[in-house]
């Protein structure tokens, strides 16, 4: 065998073996998709929207956060009690959960749109948003471009306002390019999600201002639903390409909004207070 023949080989190895070793993690991590009667999928133009409804009453959004993992279990810890007068709409975002998660690159505008989107041919009325972290800023971003779509807001730790609103430089766009890579994105995000470094790499970033969202020890099954393409939306956060300033647009806000700090991260149930079932149940005043 030439000289030549054996070093191709050789580096076709090197690269072959570690993205099988990736994908085998996946296959290992993540769960089959088990569909239930309640789960609905939403026809977006980029992909299918899990979705869930339940109840009757004054329609609820739920969006939950960004981060490895996340997907509508967030909302989980809520009692149902609080939600008792609203038909509740739950989904996962695009790149998250069982929703569909595309090769393609994520951006704040790409969340916004979905959420508009969702609103107005499945919702097809004005709803309340409840959501955390990135979702918050992006509902506040979909209410500047279409207000009628909206009746008040629930904010938890918001992001684009002490966090996660500065815009992103050359060298994050180099980073961001590397971190799509399927060989080098893919191993980032396993290493990330597969070991005590990945909550503790979230936690320096939120330190330094750079990202406004929190990564949990014990990760959801479905953050490896989907692939390596579960990498996406990651390099798009870490890369501060899913920031947004939502700071100029709140203090034009012309609807009630009520902004819960990180420590209210989750809604557990000791704080289901009688002054959230207000805000969510009081008629607005146009």
């Amino acid at each position: 065998m030439k000289k030549s023949t054996k070093i191709v080989l050789l580096l076709s190895g090197i690269i072959a073996i570690p993205n099988i070793i990736n994908r085998v993690n996946f296959m290992i991590r993540s769960v089959p998709s088990r569909p239930s009667n309640e789960e609905q999928f939403y026809k977006w133009r980029y992909g299918q929207i899990r979705y869930v409804v339940k109840g009757s009453g004054e329609p609820l959004l739920l969006i939950h956060g960004v981060y490895p993992g996340a997907d509508m279990s967030e909302w989980k810890r809520v009692s149902p009690s609080l939600f008792r007068n609203h038909r509740v709409y739950t989904i996962d975002l695009l790149g998250f959960g069982r929703s569909d998660k595309p090769n393609m690159s994520y951006s704040a505008y790409t969340f916004t749109t979905m959420i508009n989107d969702f609103i107005r041919d499945i919702i097809g009325q004005s709803v309340i948003v409840a959501a955390s972290d990135y979702s918050a800023a992006y509902a506040i971003m979909g209410y500047c471009f279409d207000p009628t779509l909206f009746k008040k807001f629930l904010l938890i730790a918001p992001a684009g306002i002490n966090k996660g609103f500065s815009l992103p430089t050359l060298r994050n766009l180099v980073a961001k390019w590397f971190l799509e890579l399927p060989f080098i994105g893919t191993s980032a995000y396993m290493f990330i999600t597969n070991s005590p470094v990945g909550p503790q790499l979230f936690k320096v970033l939120r330190a330094g201002d750079n990202i406004a969202s929190n990564m949990p020890y014990n990760l959801n099954a479905t953050a490896f639903v989907g692939g390596p393409n579960t990498r996406m939306p990651i390099a798009a956060l870490l890369c501060k390409f899913l920031n947004v300033n939502i700071k100029p647009k709140l203090n034009k806000m012309r609807l009630p909004v009520l902004i819960l700090s990180r420590e209210h991260y989750g809604l557990p149930n000791k704080l289901m207070t009688h002054r959230l079932k207000q805000f969510l149940n009081f008629n607005n005043i146009n």
